[in-house]
């Protein structure tokens, strides 16, 4: 048996060699389904993010600085990872202080199919979202992540599912999203996307680069289209897998 095939996991990780490019749900709002490689960790992180003209339903008029909104994520066996997803801090500046972070969310990627030209990577997401303060809703759901590789250096991503949360109406969320990326001079591409949970919708679009195999560094803007998000939202991050 080559070393790359079978199944890995903590016990025997996937050696370095079969390792490709890093591959992250970052800075997409939608999340790619093929996960970590079993045996090893990735960090996605974005580093600071301005949210800029308020909500759009009114709800929240201050700016804030987003500081480390991140993705720990750990392959825990062949086709299987588990994340944990935490937003460390929000300064609004209009108050000139920190807010509560979180919330926390908790999910498992488990990878049904691997995609392969017209047949779509599939993965199911059984997720949580625990909140840190009586302000943020609690949430739990299912979301199923495609992915497809198309021709000319493309490539299309949908999310779609349902979370049920507690705490504020609707109680039931529909999630649907996608985004397209594409390679534009080397290992450097640009997407754009579009990502609704309920009647919260936002655009999206920017650049991400690799920087040798493990490493990822991105920046772009989400564009606010209706409800509880923001204007528009700048950002820069970064990603490193170990």
């Amino acid at each position: 048996m080559l070393p790359c095939d079978g199944v890995h996991g903590l016990w025997s990780p996937l050696p370095d060699s079969c390792l490709e490019i890093i591959d992250t749900d970052r800075p997409h709002q939608t999340d790619t389904p093929h996960v970590v490689p079993a045996g090893h960790t990735q960090v996605e992180s974005a580093i600071a993010a301005v949210q800029l003209g308020g909500t759009l339903d009114g709800a929240d008029k201050r700016t804030h600085l987003v500081l480390l909104e991140d993705n720990y994520k750990f392959g825990l066996v062949t086709r299987v990872d588990v994340q944990l997803l935490f937003k460390h801090a929000d300064y609004v500046f209009d108050a000139n202080r920190f807010v509560a972070p979180g919330p926390l969310e908790a999910r498992v990627k488990l990878n049904v199919l691997e995609g392969h030209g017209a047949t779509p990577a599939v993965t199911i997401v059984p997720s949580v979202f625990v909140p840190m303060t009586s302000a943020q809703p609690f949430r739990a759901g299912a979301l199923v992540f495609l992915g497809w590789t198309l021709p000319f250096g493309f490539e299309l991503e949908v999310n779609t599912g349902l979370l049920v949360q507690t705490a504020v109406r609707p109680n039931a969320l529909v999630v649907f999203a996608t985004a397209i990326t594409h390679e534009i001079f080397g290992p450097v591409s640009t997407f754009v996307d579009v990502y609704a949970t309920g009647l919260d919708v936002q655009l999206g679009t920017g650049f991400l680069a690799p920087i040798g195999r493990d490493v990822q560094i991105d920046l772009g803007t989400y564009l606010g289209v209706n409800g509880a998000v923001f204007a528009a939202t700048p950002f820069i991050g970064f990603s490193v897998r170990r």
